[in-house]
Parts: structure tokens; C-alpha cells; sequence
């Protein structure tokens, strides 16, 4: 058995090499068959000098005297507030009087105006059950646009209703305008519907 085996061995190293020296040979006796070596690139290293950074800007001088003055806004949830929902205490929007409709471009005054809706996310367990539904929500627009104190009033079905509160405070408004001053709106109400065709 190891005699076979040793001498499967030799032959097919045997046959190996002279296939090899074969087709050395072959190549030899084709003329333009070698081909010339190509050219080998270098690599010339450029140390470049280091920059030094940018200084850092400026920080800004505040009143030290105003800024101990302010007086510091209430924390927590209001007394007659439910629901879910992120509270962060605003001062109460001042009235708008006379007519609220924009009158023109250059019209510094103006009402609450809506840049940015977010349709909200289809839960993933509803639309596995074929659920549809709505969810209306309560909430106050600071004088930056951004929504705050957001309350689900009503619902069809408490599985859209953090979809619905996630969706609500990426919305993002032109607060309204009352002599060039923006406003805080308070209790703005807004219905998400979830249905499965949109």
C-alpha cells in the first residue's frame, strides 16, 4: 500500500516538472512571446508642513446683572394636564387683535404657520392587523417654531398614539407675529389619520 502510494507521488511530481520545462520551452521558441517588464513606479514622499489650527471664536460677554435678574420659569406638569406627553412650561400667547390673515410679504404681523408636518410612522404591529385609525393631539408652539407640551386628547386606538406624539414634535411653525414680536400658541389641536392606502 505505501508503495503505491510513494509512487503516485514520484510520478506526478515527475510529470509536473516536465510539463513545466515544457512550457518554458514553448515559450522560448515563440518569437515576441516574452513580454517587457513594466515600467515599476516610485513613489516620491512629500512631507508638508502643519497648519496650525483655527483659534477658537470668540465666547460672548453676557450681563452678568441681567442674567441673575431673569427669573427662572416653573418646572414640572400642570395640575389640570393628562396624557402623555413632553411639558415644558411656556408664558401664555398674547391676544391677536383684529384680523389675523397675512396681508402681504412685507407685513411683519402674521398667524401661526405650519413649515414642517411629519407624516407619522404606521406602527408595525397595526398594520400587521389591518388597523387603521386617528389621534388627535393637543400642544403649544414656543416663539422658535419648535412644539412643546404635547397632549393625545382622543384616539381610536392607543396603539397609534406614540407614533402619533414622535410624529408631533418634529413639526416645526412660524410662531405668530404681533408688532414684529413673535408669540407663544397655546393649545393647538391637529387629527393624525393612519390609513393603510397612504
Amino acid at each position: 500500500m505505501f508503495a503505491r502510494y510513494a509512487s503516485a507521488i514520484t510520478t506526478g511530481t515527475l510529470m509536473t516538472l516536465a510539463l513545466l520545462y515544457a512550457m518554458q520551452g514553448l515559450i522560448h521558441l515563440q518569437p515576441g512571446a516574452e513580454s517587457d517588464p513594466r515600467a515599476r513606479t516610485i513613489l516620491d514622499w512629500i512631507n508638508l508642513p502643519r497648519q496650525a489650527p483655527p483659534p477658537p471664536p470668540p465666547t460672548p460677554e453676557y450681563d452678568k446683572e441681567t442674567m441673575t435678574s431673569a427669573p427662572i420659569p416653573p418646572t414640572g406638569r400642570p395640575s389640570g394636564s393628562t396624557g402623555p406627553g413632553l411639558y415644558i412650561p411656556v408664558r401664555p400667547a398674547a391676544p391677536i387683535p383684529g384680523n389675523t390673515r397675512p396681508e402681504g410679504i412685507n407685513d411683519p404681523d402674521g398667524p401661526l404657520i405650519s413649515i414642517v408636518r411629519v407624516r407619522p410612522t404606521y406602527p408595525a404591529s397595526a398594520e400587521a392587523k389591518g388597523l387603521e385609525g386617528w389621534v388627535d393631539v393637543r400642544f403649544d408652539v414656543m416663539t422658535n417654531g419648535q412644539v412643546t407640551n404635547i397632549q393625545v386628547t382622543g384616539s381610536s386606538h392607543g396603539i397609534f398614539e406614540k407614533a402619533a406624539i414622535r410624529a408631533a414634535q418634529k413639526f416645526r411653525f412660524r410662531a405668530p407675529v404681533v408688532g414684529g414680536v413673535p408669540q407663544v400658541a397655546t393649545d393647538v389641536d391637529y387629527r393624525f389619520r393612519f390609513e393603510m392606502n397612504n
